[in-house]
């Protein structure tokens, strides 16, 4: 599918570039509003960054940036090395008219799936995976308002290859390099808790997804949910259909090529009423996988203390027509065995900050 981007650039010289600190400013063409959840990552120095509810990222260095938002066309531009502010093209306009009809809905959806996986199947997948992931580990004390935390960051690069050929096939991957790095917890009365040893995966971990965007029948190909309502909207400029199931808790949306019913990105997000949360999407280029994002927070709230939990993945896809692996794997079985590594690979790890994470303040 032809895609059609209309970006702007205007660079300004401010102090902060002085300083190593750039700044992103990210807008819709469509009216100029604020671009919120933008993931703005840079290719050489593997740094990552969300932008805020006035579009706004920071980045301490410059270079190629990509930008990525699943209702937004991707973009990469390179030779950013002052603030910027970066107009993105909406992948479905600002419509008046919204269908409403659950039952087709529910049969477009089923379908741009089923496109989506007779593709897959007749292709083998190859190429690098870039990962990054943070778990943040969060106290607050009642009884003397005072608060703890605590973190463990992840930056992978792995290669993976995918035979789509084979019944139910999962990607595996092999390890390029794998870095760790946790923190500790400053009271003294957490001491015991060792940061260090918390496994890097766990049963709710990314991986889920992961596996689910490449094996059929997975909660990927499903609704997952009883939705109250749907919407059909669908943009004739940019030829792009999008589709929304919702409920009080739950939203899912599809947007694809009207042209050839193409697969551009896929979205689920759900609000718990206890505080909890759970958010995830995924990008797609010419049916390849191109970006995968998720984000689960948690709050436990007990007599004496609160105690948040949340989680933060983002990968990036590369493909290339071939992959070597040495010692294939699953991903979880990397991400389960990988531990803490040493003051050098600390100071090659990114944090990835939370982009959902006042929901749980």
């Amino acid at each position: 599918m032809k895609r059609r981007l209309h970006l702007f650039l205007i660079c300004l010289f401010v102090l902060n570039y002085a300083s190593g600190q750039l700044s992103l400013r990210v807008l819709s063409s469509l009216d100029s509003s604020a671009a919120f959840g933008v993931i703005c990552s840079n290719a050489s120095s593997n740094q990552l960054a969300f932008t805020d509810y006035n579009g706004l990222a920071k980045l301490t260095s410059g270079g190629t940036i990509q930008f990525t938002h699943p209702s937004f066309y991707g973009i990469s531009v390179s030779g950013i090395y002052t603030d910027t502010t970066i107009y993105l093209e909406p992948l479905v306009g600002d419509l008046e008219e919204v269908i409403i009809s659950p039952t087709s809905n529910e049969a477009v959806f089923a379908s741009v799936i089923a496109q989506y996986r007779k593709q897959l199947k007749s292709v083998n997948i190859s190429g690098n995976l870039a990962y990054t992931t943070t778990n943040w580990f969060k106290y607050r004390y009642k009884t003397d308002e005072t608060g703890d935390s605590a973190y463990c960051a992840i930056q992978d690069d792995l290669r993976f290859t995918y035979d789509g050929t084979i019944k139910r096939s999962k990607p595996l991957f092999s390890a390029v390099s794998l870095n760790r790095f946790c923190s500790d917890f400053s009271l003294e009365k957490n001491r015991s808790i060792k940061t260090s040893e918390i496994p890097a995966f766990s049963k709710f971990d990314f991986s889920l997804f992961l596996n689910a965007v490449f094996t059929e029948d997975s909660f990927f190909d499903e609704i997952g949910f009883k939705h109250t309502k749907s919407t059909k909207r669908e943009d004739t400029l940019n030829h792009t259909t999008e589709i929304t199931f919702s409920s009080s808790d739950c939203i899912k949306t599809l947007v694809f090529s009207t042209e050839d019913r193409a697969l551009i990105s896929y979205t689920f997000r759900f609000f718990g009423k206890l505080g909890g949360y759970h958010c995830y999407y995924a990008t797609f280029s010419d049916q390849v996988m191109a970006t995968l994002f998720e984000e689960k927070g948690y709050l436990f709230d007990y007599e004496t203390n609160s105690h948040q939990l949340i989680s933060v993945h983002h990968g990036m896809f590369e493909t290339t027509e071939k992959a070597i692996l040495l010692n294939p794997m699953s991903f979880s079985e990397i991400i389960k065995t990988q531990t803490t590594g040493n003051s050098a690979d600390a100071e090659k790890v990114k944090m990835l900050f939370p982009m959902y994470g006042y929901l749980l303040r």
